[in-house]
């Protein structure tokens, strides 16, 4: 089993962002709402959708979520379930609805399959959409509630059961439709995790020999979910590549997505606590002899270490090189530099070219291991890779300007996206490529015009900033905002 254990390049800097992100996550009501089907009566059933939300119940519970667990639902029950969940909410809440079990796309719309949903003729596909719940009508109910933020974790693409050899296939072979919902402010602070991308199923398991309790995307979700400060954008593009990683080792094509309307600051599963390198105590220096009996020097205070976390689940480590990683605040600060470097990359490629990545760090993860327990052997290990990736070691990503600049002083960075950007040669070349660009766009603009688009610039350097020093995060600022100012 393949499971990347290292994301989100370093929290080092932004502290008064971390701490209002706290805050208010705080004061938040986190509500939950876990659905899980296996016993389906007359369409094949499953086997791991109930335990996808067994086990997800204790992880979001300790995430500070509120939990309702709804297993096996007919369509009266699943109904009741979700009015009961609305009831609860309140407006700013932030609510989570993680349903396991059969989904089937149908003239655009995703349905989501209860126990005794039952099978159709050939082709009816009404009966289906009118004993199915549909997708965005269940949304539309949860943000009538006026949730701040609303997720939905759709593990349902693990077949169409209605695409029965000898009858006519009801819905799409396989894989949810990514709805785009009406545009409008109703829509916004929605986010939509899918387990498969449109097209594709998701496997309820690698193989008839899996033990594991949960199928493949939810395991993966696990691994991630409690990591302290991952933004869900990162998140959800991390799970997406450890599934994908997984599934092919059985050779099954499944590569997750999602679909992001949230607006506002970044949302946590796990908010992000104090994470920052450790201050190196300073030398007390002796006062010139002339002058020690006259002023008695006091000792400088002894610097307090901030705690740094790395980008795995530190309760899942077992070997002695990720115990040395979670043991150590140097370490942890250099697996989630390298974690943050390795998926902004590794989303980047397609095909071979990804898969040649993979297996590249894969490699790597297999020298870590030769450490063990032995922490300058990891630093190392990990320095040299990160080394190779800042440097574009990889052959496929050689078109991006390594000695690449930002636009700005570097010397006077201080926020952490802008010590990202100065950090990494890629996005030195965004910041470059958008700044030539706005500049070219404002001097053919009338002085109204000219005002207008400097607050709007404003707006989104304030709106880079949320990202913190995720590299991802940063990267689709400038993509969008690149292509906004090009009208694209």
């Amino acid at each position: 089993m393949f499971f990347v254990n290292f994301a989100v390049r370093s929290f080092l800097i932004g502290t008064l962002f971390v701490a209002a992100t706290i805050g208010q996550a705080s004061a938040e009501s986190r509500r939950a709402l876990l659905i899980g089907i296996d016993s389906y009566q007359n369409v094949p059933p499953l086997q791991k959708a109930v335990g996808d939300v067994q086990s997800m119940k204790p992880v979001l519970e300790r995430l500070g979520f509120t939990v309702d667990l709804v297993t096996n639902p007919d369509r009266r029950n699943l109904n009741l379930s979700l009015s009961s969940f609305v009831a609860k909410l309140k407006p700013g809440d932030t609510a989570v609805v993680h349903f396991s079990g059969h989904g089937i796309a149908v003239d655009g719309e995703n349905f989501l399959l209860p126990a005794d949903v039952p099978k159709p003729a050939a082709g009816d596909k009404e009966l289906v959409k009118s004993e199915g719940l549909p997708m965005t009508g269940l949304l539309e109910r949860i943000r009538n509630a006026g949730p701040r933020v609303t997720v939905l974790i759709l593990d349902a693409c693990r077949d169409n059961p209605f695409a029965q050899g000898g009858t006519r296939a009801i819905g799409v072979s396989g894989g949810l439709s990514q709805v785009q919902l009406a545009r409008g402010a109703a829509q916004s602070g929605v986010f939509i995790m899918y387990s498969a991308g449109y097209g594709q199923t998701a496997r309820d398991r690698l193989d008839d020999n899996d033990r594991e309790p949960t199928s493949l995307y939810t395991r993966a979700l696990l691994r991630k979910i409690t990591v302290e400060g991952k933004p869900i954008t990162d998140l959800a593009r991390e799970v997406r590549e450890d599934v994908e990683a997984l599934a092919i080792t059985v050779r099954h094509e499944q590569r997750p997505a999602y679909y992001d309307e949230l607006s506002g600051p970044a949302f946590y599963f796990a908010p992000p606590g104090a994470i920052a390198i450790a201050p190196q105590p300073q030398p007390v220096r002796p006062p010139p002899d002339n002058s020690a009996s006259a002023r008695p020097t006091a000792p400088l205070p002894a610097a307090q270490p901030i705690v740094a976390r790395p980008s795995f689940d530190c309760s899942h480590a077992k070997l002695a090189d990720e115990l040395a990683v979670c043991a150590s605040v140097q370490l942890a600060a250099l697996d989630r530099q390298l974690s943050q470097l390795y998926y902004a990359r590794v989303d980047m490629l397609d095909g071979d070219a990804r898969l040649a990545f993979r297996r590249q760090q894969g490699d790597w993860l297999g020298q870590r291991k030769l450490c063990g327990s032995n922490a300058a052997c990891v630093s190392q290990a990990y320095s040299s890779r990160i080394a190779v990736l800042q440097g574009q070691g990889a052959p496929a990503l050689a078109a991006a300007p390594v000695a690449a600049t930002p636009s700005f002083n570097c010397a006077k960075a201080r926020s952490a996206d802008e010590i990202a950007i100065c950090n990494d040669g890629v996005l030195a070349a965004k910041d470059r490529q958008l700044s030539a660009l706005y500049g070219s766009v404002l001097t053919s603009l009338s002085l109204d015009s000219q005002q207008r688009l400097a607050a709007a610039q404003k707006v989104w350097l304030q709106q880079r900033g949320q990202c913190g020093a995720s590299v991802a995060c940063i990267a689709s600022a400038y993509d969008g905002r690149i292509r906004q100012l090009s009208g694209r």
